[in-house]
């Protein structure tokens, strides 16, 4: 008998692409999404409608530290979604469309670029390294 296999939802032509960094960031959140679901399933709504959005539970980093990341050689903007009460996910935006600013360039006949949240990391429980120091 054929094993199932899970289909993923198709990002809508207005929406932003939700992406892996790797393979261990992807089983990490499937283990994560069999915990939290519901929590998962608003984060991921979220993102690929407005990933840049601020918010209580929403906003880009800053510092030398955790302000910028590498993901295939390029430097991004380091974001945090607090997906539940302790619980961090830290991503990427990836806009080639510079904002809605221009058009983003094909290259030869290759599908027009997305635009795309490349999630980095998850963190189930708070990474106390993101807290700002006191004193």
């Amino acid at each position: 008998m054929p094993r199932e296999q899970r289909i993923a939802r198709p990002a809508r032509t207005d929406e932003w692409e939700i992406v892996a960094a790797d393979v261990g960031v992807a089983d990490d959140w499937a283990r994560w999404a069999q915990q939290e679901p519901n929590a998962l399933a608003a984060v991921y709504d979220q993102l690929a409608c407005n990933p840049t959005e601020f918010s209580p539970r929403q906003k880009k980093l800053a510092g030398k530290t955790w302000g910028t990341g590498t993901y295939q050689g390029r430097t991004f903007d380091r974001w945090q979604y607090e997906a539940t009460g302790g619980g961090r996910i830290f991503y990427f935006v990836d806009d080639p469309t510079d904002g809605g600013r221009r058009t983003p360039e094909r290259k030869g006949r290759a599908a027009k670029p997305r635009r795309r949240v490349i999630i980095e990391a998850l963190h189930p429980g708070h990474p106390k390294g993101t807290e700002p120091r006191r004193g």
